[in-house]
């Protein structure tokens, strides 16, 4: 199997490599901007996604047919778990591609779309699988640049702005995982630091991810940016974050693992904190979504909540290091609601960008599409059996075993994000101007069909994880 390892292990960086070789050489040749030249990129952003998620898909057979699928001298280790985060990216890229890139290709830095895509393919495959201190830093640093950029991409000025702010943010974020990979290598380091260390790693992925009291940036930002390009960052770029921290608090809760040498909290703190940190971010994110005044607010504040029910799951997981449990369960719930969410948010952010201020009246004589949206929002908020039903049940299960209030509060959350969900639905579909491009229309039909399709096996999902 070391063939395998070593191709899986190639593919990523020869992809990303190749596509700037070709960029390179438009710059040379002074033709960057050239039509010729973008036809030319165009289908190789396509080949780049395709490659992407069939080296994910590659990735998550081997992990489950052999076993883990260590890359990069062991600093990337993919287990059945990081394998799943990575092909709900991979999906997600497709997604994001097909249904953006037209539109990408006339923003005034359009080779920049084409050539920023596969950076932040090949850093959520490094990064999601990470378990060396050096290599967290250098994937870290390398998505979170490329999503910086992807953000400001459009050109206008609220995409100019959100990047600005996000730039400010992940600044903040970086010199925190800066301080904690530094602790890290020192074994038998003082106590304090190793608690340093922690509390930096737990506030750069609350950063990221959007986790209360770090999750100020996020609306703004993912509110205010073309939507086609937020795609990237929170469908495509969001899960890589989401498995670095699951990690984080499995190593620490367990005491095993090198992200956490020296910093083991003990297994019922970490899940009392997390927790707390699930309802306070799941309830400012729903309730901020209810007064929210356009389309892609909404999607901005719901990703909010979205990581209050992941943090749910994740406290599932912190206390079963501490009952003796299983943490596959959690695990597997954290994975399909990760799936679930980059599968509707992709599709739905490119919506929110095509409809422009307002959703009103975008879907109407399009039932397709207004079925398609439907069914998205539908999995978002848990409806069974969709995909984001599975997701949401394996993640509150697990958890009841550790506090029935938390779990009690998650289901009445996810009952308040109904309101907004349909409002908005019936806002795409009241009388007004039918505006979604064909692409778009294609990408929201894939979109739903695999969240359909992902219900009815998401219970072997967990099987595999187990």
């Amino acid at each position: 199997m070391a063939l395998v390892e070593q191709v899986l292990e190639a593919i990523p960086g020869l992809v990303m490599v190749g596509i700037h070789a070709i960029l390179a050489l438009g710059v040379a040749a002074g033709a960057v901007y050239a039509a010729g030249w973008l036809r030319l990129l165009r289908p190789m952003v396509y080949a780049s996604a395709t490659i992407y998620l069939l080296v994910a898909l590659a990735t998550l057979v081997y992990a489950g047919a052999v076993g883990p699928l260590s890359v990069y001298g062991g600093a990337v280790v993919h287990d059945r778990f990081t394998a799943l985060m990575v092909v709900a990216s991979a999906v997600a890229a497709v997604l994001a591609v097909h249904s953006s890139e037209r539109a990408a290709s006339n923003w005034p830095t359009a080779p920049g779309f084409h050539s920023l895509a596969p950076v932040i393919f090949y850093g959520v495959y490094v990064l999601s699988g990470a378990v060396e201190p050096g290599m967290v830093l250098a994937a870290w640093l390398l998505l979170s640049i490329a999503s910086y950029v992807a953000v400001a991409l459009p050109g206008d000025r609220d995409s100019v702005a959100a990047a600005t702010r996000y730039i400010y943010v992940g600044t903040v974020a970086t010199l925190l995982v800066a301080v904690w990979v530094s602790v890290i290598p020192a074994r038998g380091v003082f106590e304090f630091w190793a608690g340093v260390a922690l509390v930096a790693a737990a506030a750069s992925l609350g950063f990221k991810i959007g986790v209360f009291p770090f999750h100020w940036w996020l609306p703004p930002v993912y509110g205010r940016a073309d939507g086609r390009a937020i795609a990237l960052v929170a469908a495509v770029a969001k899960p890589a974050f989401i498995a670095l921290l699951a990690r984080v608090v499995a190593t620490s809760a367990s005491g095993q693992g090198l992200l956490v040498v020296g910093a083991r909290i003990e297994p019922l703190l970490a899940a009392h904190l997390l927790a707390v940190a699930a309802v306070a971010t799941m309830t400012l994110g729903n309730i901020a979504a209810l007064t929210a005044s356009n389309f892609q607010a909404m999607l901005a504040y719901s990703s909010v909540a979205q990581a209050g029910y992941i943090l749910v799951g994740l406290a599932a997981l912190a206390y079963s290091y501490y009952s003796g449990a299983s943490p596959l369960l959690p695990l597997a719930g954290v994975a399909i609601q990760t799936i679930a969410y980059a599968l509707a948010k992709a599709p739905l952010f490119a919506l929110a960008a095509e409809a422009g201020g307002s959703i009103r009246g975008s879907l109407r004589g399009d039932p397709i599409a207004a079925a398609s949206v439907a069914v998205l929002l539908a999995s978002l908020l848990g409806v069974p059996f969709l995909l984001g039903f599975w997701g949401k049940l394996y993640l509150f299960l697990p958890a009841a075993g550790y506090s029935l209030l938390l779990v009690a509060i998650a289901l009445i959350n996810s009952g308040v994000s109904s309101a907004y969900y349909i409002r908005f639905m019936r806002e795409a579909v009241a009388p007004g101007e039918a505006r979604v491009s064909e692409r778009l229309r294609e990408a929201l039909v894939v979109s739903a069909a695999l969240t359909l399709i992902l219900g009815l096996i998401a219970p072997l999902m967990v099987f595999y994880v187990a």
